[in-house]
């Protein structure tokens, strides 16, 4: 029997709210077509069922935690990443795993006894990974999807400020029953709809708050981790001097080292009030000036989010036309920053404001906030076109972001012309630091086919140019398969420990193999 499965981003039919003009903008600076050439789906046959398999996980699992079902492992087995996109769009065949089971933290041990000599175990959270860390290896006999959301534990312990919280909570039910208490963990990735605790603490996330809140490890106090070497569970204390924690190897691991089940994280009071504050600066240089100068100061706004040029272009071209947005454009128009501006989102619970740039108000900032996490259904459209949109980011000192966004652009250039195909390229600052910032890249291309391959060389381009910048390899996305070879270049010595730790706590290989190679 023949399915087909919706697999775009986040909810079926929700649509990116804009301007047709953007979508027309883009189709003919590609060369895409505007009629769609995919509607979001793949067919997949039915899928065999291995008895064999449902035997040995029926030792540690009830039958109604264990399933066999084709549309849930086909859904265990592709992210969100533009390469499984590319795989998708031309229908190429997928590696799927052989079952999905959904233990509770007691029957991890006796899942790792049984299946040690026989499967990979893949951890899923929210499926939002866009590294291909959830993609099967095709390393064992079996590959088995290990799906955390009975891992749902929940305690407040309001006295000091500390949650404990399983890694299957996703964001939106964490926040909710916070906010009941009118506190905050505050850490809003743009996945945040989708995306578990656990899986911001086996990627390191960084949510768009992070400026005030820290990245994920900044928020822990501690984890428990189950691994084939046995259980693991740190001291849950405000700070100590002990060579390292359990949280310090598993933050950042994706799911190689061991199953993160819980976590206990730093809470915070939640603001009472924003502020909305908007700039336009003269180009991406002098906005980026702006933010070295705000955050060596000392000052660090919740958010602070500077477009370049080319996402400020398209940011403005997604307005729907009005009365309003005539006058918008029209007071950009006369201070000389339409054109060729670079807009500034600044959010945070004191009113904060910046030198330089023309103030644009409160309306960006507060459309920013309530479209915040909107972005991936505008790549949907494009994917239904034809259109790859592929997402870089990394971190640079202040000293160097100027040179790394340059050499990056034109790298991409570079490579589009090599191939012979139309691209874009554009790129926002988001995370500030004293020290620097963290730049995420964004590119579009468009091919008739070999989607794939042209995606490899055009990341290749980029990420090479990043690291011969001096940016690091990832900022918050982490490594998953997309980027292997580079992350054992960038380590160099430092693999070698990685490996000793990987050695220990999953001898058998038998954890997320397609990560660590």
């Amino acid at each position: 029997m023949q399915h087909r499965y919706y697999c775009l981003w986040g909810d079926e039919g929700k649509k990116f709210e804009s301007n047709p003009l953007l979508f027309k903008e883009i189709y003919r600076e590609l060369g895409a077509p505007e009629s769609e050439i995919w509607d979001g789906y793949y067919s997949l046959q039915e899928l065999n069922i291995d008895e064999n398999l449902r035997s040995i996980l029926r030792r540690c699992l009830p039958d109604e935690r264990i399933s066999f079902d084709t549309g849930e492992r086909f859904y265990h087995s592709v992210g969100r990443g533009s390469m499984e996109y590319a795989r998708l769009l031309e229908n190429e065949r997928i590696r799927i795993v052989d079952a999905v089971i959904y233990p509770r933290e007691e029957e991890i041990e006796c899942i790792f006894r049984e299946l040690k000599d026989v499967a990979e175990i893949i951890t899923y959270g929210g499926g939002t990974s866009v590294t291909g860390g959830i993609i099967p290896s095709g390393k064992r006999r079996y590959a088995v999807s290990l799906d955390t959301r009975n891992l749902d534990f929940f305690r407040v312990d309001e006295r000091s400020m500390v949650l404990e919280a399983g890694a299957g909570i996703r964001g939106p039910d964490l926040e909710d029953m916070l906010e009941k208490k009118g506190l905050t963990l505050g850490n809003f990735p743009e996945s945040f709809l989708y995306s578990t605790v656990g899986g911001w603490i086996a990627t390191n996330a960084a949510g768009q708050e992070s400026n005030r809140y820290g990245k994920i490890k900044d928020m822990l106090l501690g984890i428990k981790m189950v691994s084939p070497a046995g259980t693991f569970t740190d001291h849950v204390v405000p700070a100590e001097s002990a060579f390292f924690r359990v949280s310090d190897i598993a933050t950042g691991s994706e799911g190689a080292f061991g199953i993160i089940t819980r976590a206990w994280l730093k809470l915070h009071k939640r603001p009472e009030k924003l502020y909305f504050r908007s700039y336009m600066y003269r180009g991406f240089s002098e906005g980026i000036e702006a933010l070295r100068r705000l955050f060596t100061s000392g000052r660090s706004p919740m958010v602070s989010r500077l477009s370049d040029e080319r996402e400020t272009f398209l940011s403005l071209l997604a307005i729907r036309e009005s009365l309003a947005t005539g006058i918008f454009k029209f007071y950009l128009k006369s201070r000389g920053v339409l054109e060729n501006g670079s807009l500034m989102i600044i959010v945070d619970d004191r009113n904060i404001s910046l030198d330089g740039g023309v103030s644009l108000g409160s309306m960006p900032s507060r459309y920013w906030m309530k479209t915040r996490y909107d972005r991936p259904y505008m790549y949907n459209e494009l994917l239904k076109h034809g259109i790859v949109a592929e997402t870089i980011e990394t971190s640079v000192t202040w000293g160097e972001v100027e040179r790394l966004y340059s050499n990056v652009k034109k790298s991409f250039q570079d490579a589009l012309n090599d191939l012979r195909i139309n691209g874009t390229i554009m790129c926002h600052a988001s995370h500030e630091y004293v020290s620097g910032t963290a730049l995420y890249f964004t590119f579009l291309f468009y091919a008739e086919n070999e989607r794939e391959r042209y995606l490899k060389i055009l990341r290749r381009s980029v990420m090479n140019s990043i690291l011969e910048s001096g940016g690091s390899i990832s900022h918050h996305h982490g490594i998953g398969t997309y980027l292997g070879d580079e992350f054992m270049k960038y380590k160099g010595k430092q693999y070698e420990m990685i490996r000793i730790l990987k050695n220990y706590l999953d001898p058998d290989n038998m954890l997320n193999p397609g990560v660590l190679q």
